[in-house]
């Protein structure tokens, strides 16, 4: 019984996001016309499926400008370097192959591993910038959260976001799946009732 009890709730809190992230104003402005913009945000994570859609982007002259997020995390040797590159090198060295120019591509340092981490270092790097608006590119399964995680952070600014989703290549079912949860604990965690700038 106390197992299916954690599973009622577990699925009635999948019914709740999915109505706040896929019924609300996060999934109206998803589907929204992409609009021209200052910059293109590429979310740390599956750079393999997330790098091709920013490139895209960039060459239909949506935005000058690809900023990096860090998730601080290593994927794999490279022959080439002869060392284990970060993510964020080998995300920047896949536009590169795509014909992003390396004079357009801002690399974010590392805080903590976490969506709402990138946020807030993209708002520390907005301080010093003139970026009217931005466009963020990250899997389709992540779309609604990192949208409403940055809208939270960047309230406030004069800055337009929207969001371009990557098709996933991965377990689709396993992806959203553990999606849920964390939308659930952000929800939770960097509501309305907190402030995740003093993070």
């Amino acid at each position: 019984m106390r197992y299916m009890a954690i599973a009622a709730v577990f699925i009635a809190g999948c019914l709740v996001i999915s109505f706040l992230f896929k019924g609300g104003v996060a999934a109206q402005e998803v589907a929204a016309p992409v609009r021209q913009s200052t910059a293109i945000v590429l979310l740390a994570g599956s750079y393999e499926e997330r790098s091709p859609v920013a490139a895209d982007l960039y060459h239909a002259g949506y935005a000058p400008l690809v900023i990096l997020t860090n998730d601080g995390v290593r994927r794999g040797w490279s022959a080439e370097h002869q060392r284990n590159l970060y993510a964020i090198e080998k995300t920047q060295i896949e536009l590169l192959k795509r014909g992003v120019l390396a004079q357009a591509i801002v690399r974010l340092p590392f805080r903590k591993s976490g969506t709402v981490y990138d946020a807030l270092a993209l708002k520390n790097y907005l301080a010093g910038e003139q970026i009217c608006g931005v466009i963020l590119v990250t899997s389709d399964y992540h779309a609604h959260r990192a949208l409403w995680t940055f809208q939270r952070v960047l309230q406030g600014l004069p800055i337009r976001i929207s969001v371009v989703p990557a098709p996933s290549r991965g377990k689709l079912f396993s992806n959203q799946a553990l999606e849920c949860v964390k939308m659930i604990y952000y929800l939770v965690r960097f509501s309305l009732l907190t402030d995740p700038t003093g993070l």
